[in-house]
């Protein structure tokens, strides 16, 4: 079985649906996502979550529900992309044929490319605002902090927000200051 579309997108995150959107209000009508997920997560605001300026709940969303109208969504997940035939492959099998192709499947955490690091998350004050459900953990170890060292990494290499690190480091920060102990903790 095979289907084309003018315009493939492969990922339905952030990314994939802002492209689908802008594309479509451009008046292109045949655009399609290919997103397995039935949830949708505006991971952007994790950090925030992380730092207690928003809670997870408001970053989660039915895919469905967030979808461009207009666009055709494929559920399903790619598997293989032939770009010398103009096609993809999905998990179920199905060829899926376009003229363009756009890809922007987000970065894949791999937590065991870091000795120990899979095992320790969510764990003595181990957290990263990369996964919804150990962004609310991160606010936990924040807000619960009153002295010591609090240590926030940036890996090298391709991240999913670059600015994130950081911002987390601030927002911290400046919650342990109007707490009045920020002079307590080493960041």
């Amino acid at each position: 079985m095979s289907n084309k579309h003018h315009i493939l997108i492969v990922g339905g995150g952030t990314a994939g649906i802002s492209v689908a959107a802008r594309l479509l209000r451009k008046g292109y009508s045949d655009v399609a996502i290919i997103e397995p997920s039935e949830t949708h997560y505006y991971q952007p605001l994790w950090t925030l979550v992380g730092g207690g300026q928003a809670r997870a709940a408001t970053t989660a969303r039915s895919e469905a529900s967030v979808m461009p109208k207009g666009a055709t969504w494929i559920k399903d997940a790619v598997t293989a992309v032939d770009p010398d035939n103009n096609r993809v492959t999905g998990a179920g099998g199905t060829d899926h044929e376009y003229d363009v192709l756009v890809v922007c499947p987000g970065i894949q955490l791999d937590w065991d490319r870091t000795e120990g690091l899979a095992d320790a998350l969510g764990k003595d004050g181990v957290s990263s605002n990369y996964r919804f459900d150990l962004a609310p953990r991160t606010w936990e170890y924040i807000r619960n902090l009153r002295s010591g060292s609090a240590v926030f990494t940036m890996p090298s290499g391709p991240i999913k927000c670059a600015g994130a690190p950081q911002k987390i480091a601030y927002l911290a920060s400046d919650y342990w200051r109007s707490q009045g102990v920020l002079a307590d903790i080493d960041v």
